[in-house]
């Protein structure tokens, strides 16, 4: 089998830098390929998010999609499209310093933007906002931040959109490919309650709930659906590609996992009292760490 390895050790390339061993995984140096690897991954999925952004606001400065429609399509894909390009980082612990970059960027951006004097000269239109805000120094970010708020006020950045970028930057930097339970609480709260949103305003109208009326069956049932779908595709994306192990579960078994996962973070999602921008992933996270652990 060979020589031991001694793996606390640091790798060489680290060895005169402090905790240079919490750079690289257990056999591997952190080598200079490898981290030009994960810096590439890093600028290609800044360039790339900034691109989706601006895909979804541009038609709204020209009035062909409802700004709440482009608040609701940002916050389902941005973290399952950041998931997916993953597989460009290295198997290097480093990676994941790296990759968590990209949303540390988005929150500095948000709160830049949040900063600010809130409305763009005072309207409440995120079209116009936007185009307003491109010719200020810090456009870009008014851009982002009136295009996910649901009134055009910058300030709002500070609320959920906050804490969805926090809660992609806390999952892939503690939990990254190491075990599904980041990839099931974000996808849960970006595909789930993004989709919950996005087809209960549609087909929701005549089938609300009793007990919350700005919730509804439809909404709910898609928020299963998606959270199942994001769930399942994410994990099996990672594990083809080799960026992640196997699980030990078979597909009907892992599905049946995620069903139940999605019906209870649905539950929650249906509570008045609690934002569910915390209470979904975490409780997605929690029931992840008992059932696919």
């Amino acid at each position: 089998p060979g020589p031991l390895i001694d793996a606390t050790s640091p790798p060489p390339f680290f060895a005169t830098l402090p905790f240079g061993s919490m750079f690289a995984g257990s056999y591997n140096a952190y080598t200079p390929q490898l981290i030009l690897r994960d810096a590439s991954a890093t600028i290609f999925s800044i360039v790339a998010a900034a691109g989706f952004v601006k895909a979804i606001t541009y038609p709204v400065k020209l009035d062909k999609l409802e700004p709440r429609d482009a608040r609701k399509i940002i916050h389902t894909l941005s973290a399952p499209l950041f998931i997916l390009v993953w597989p460009l980082f290295s198997n290097a612990y480093g990676a994941r310093v790296f990759a968590t970059i990209v949303p540390l960027l988005n929150a500095v951006r948000l709160l830049v933007a949040g900063a600010g004097s809130g409305t763009i000269s005072g309207l409440n239109d995120t079209a116009t906002a936007a185009a307003a805000g491109e010719g200020q120094a810090e456009g870009s970010e008014v851009e982002l931040a009136t295009a996910i708020s649901r009134s055009g006020d910058a300030k709002e950045a500070l609320q959920g959109p906050f804490i969805y970028v926090l809660a992609l930057l806390f999952t892939t930097f503690f939990f990254w490919t190491d075990s599904p339970i980041g990839i099931v609480s974000m996808a849960t709260l970006a595909v789930g309650d993004g989709l919950a949103d996005l087809i209960g305003r549609r087909l929701g109208s005549a089938n609300k709930w009793s007990f919350n009326q700005s919730k509804s069956v439809a909404g709910s049932a898609a928020f299963v659906i998606g959270s199942v779908v994001g769930s399942f595709g994410l994990i099996s994306w990672l594990i083809s590609n080799g960026t992640m192990d196997s699980l030990q579960f078979d597909t009907v078994e892992l599905l049946g996992r995620l069903f139940i996962i999605a019906v209870v973070s649905a539950g929650v999602e249906l509570v008045p009292i609690v934002d569910d921008n915390y209470s979904v992933p975490i409780t997605a996270a929690v029931l992840s760490t008992v059932l696919l652990n």
